[in-house]
């Protein structure tokens, strides 16, 4: 994507103004007092936390764009950096609150390894079996802001404790501007990727949603998780009620859709293929056909910031999936090297 088509796209999208509004300058000022104000309700350890991560002269964040290459179109995935920003500290903050609570749901899954070790559940498996997969479009800016604190405040059992981390969050949600060139904007529905609390906010928002969904269903899923947006089901009820289960699932949020993908023999998730063989469940490293290994070209129009992160973060990334503490083995390149059958492994 050269420069000028990286323009057009982040154009289209500021101009949606569901999601974005221009602001006729910069509301730093006037955004630091109320920060001020929603801090003294902390604790005073919890309030010199914020203020330790908060930078003295907090900038907008920066808004940028990662291209979906192997979308029509190249559409762009939009970012916000809070890195600088008013709304960092608190963020960093309210992210660490959440994480026990996004942790503890039933679908959650921590990464590729997580997902390695839940398959290992899973037994016989019948001949109507469908390896199902969901994802959900534009989660993050699809989260309507009262849908999402109410999934906050329904995943924390003390109200008082609730109605705090609602409030918290509703400060970062409704306090996300940032710069395109020399424009500033606001942010006005779902949570921009880039703060540091959106991931768990996210997660607790589909959490809620998929809790209401499934306690109403009459058919349940053999196996159930998620990764944020990305859904794995095992379905053992035939194609019909799996597409039921789909259409009425993709109907029962206004605003969160669901694509859907199935197969009785293999199905992609995350980095790993997931194969049925004789009966069982095996699994293959899988890549992306546009997969370049995170590597950008010369003249890519990304910050600066994104080319310098990539051989840190791709090795961090190998580490956290080759390494199993537990085991004190390396799970994933198993799993790389060939088919690994569940059922009858007596572990990693």
């Amino acid at each position: 994507m050269n420069r000028l088509e990286y323009e057009q796209e982040t154009a289209r999208q500021l101009s949606n103004t569901t999601f974005y509004k221009p602001l006729p300058s910069d509301p730093t000022a006037g955004y630091q007092k109320k920060l001020h104000h929603l801090l003294k309700k902390l604790p005073e350890k919890a309030q010199e936390q914020i203020r330790t991560d908060t930078p003295l002269e907090p900038q907008p964040g920066v808004f940028y764009l990662l291209p979906k290459i192997h979308k029509p179109g190249n559409p762009g995935r939009p970012i916000i950096s809070d890195i600088g920003t008013l709304t960092a500290g608190l963020s960093g903050y309210v992210d660490s609150l959440l994480r026990p609570y996004t942790i503890s749901t039933p679908s959650y899954l921590r990464d590729t390894t997580d997902f390695l070790r839940k398959l290992q559940s899973i037994g016989d498996l019948p001949k109507n079996t469908i390896l199902t997969t969901m994802d959900v479009e534009a989660l993050y800016t699809n989260s309507p802001h009262k849908d999402g604190l109410q999934a906050v405040r329904n995943s924390i059992p003390d109200n008082v404790t609730a109605n705090l981390m609602a409030e918290l969050c509703d400060f970062v949600l409704t306090h996300n501007y940032f710069t395109f060139g020399d424009n500033v904007y606001l942010q006005i529905s779902g949570t921009a990727i880039g703060t540091c609390m959106a991931p768990q906010y996210a997660n607790i928002f589909m959490a809620d949603l998929e809790q209401r969904f499934l306690s109403s269903r009459p058919l349940m899923p053999l196996l159930y998780l998620r990764y944020i947006d990305d859904i794995f089901i095992i379905w053992t009820h035939g194609k019909e009620a799996l597409e039921e289960f789909h259409h009425d699932f993709n109907n029962f949020h206004p605003t969160i859709n669901l694509s859907l993908d199935q197969s009785t023999q293999e199905i992609h998730f995350l980095d790993t293929t997931v194969l049925i063989s004789d009966g069982h469940i095996n699994t293959t490293l899988y890549r992306k056909p546009t997969d370049r290994y995170a590597y950008l070209h010369a003249s890519s129009f990304h910050p600066d910031h994104n080319t310098r992160s990539i051989v840190y973060s791709q090795a961090l990334r190998y580490n956290c999936i080759c390494s199993n503490p537990q085991t004190g083995t390396n799970t994933y390149k198993s799993s790389i090297k060939h088919s690994y059958n569940y059922t009858s492994a007596g572990g990693y």
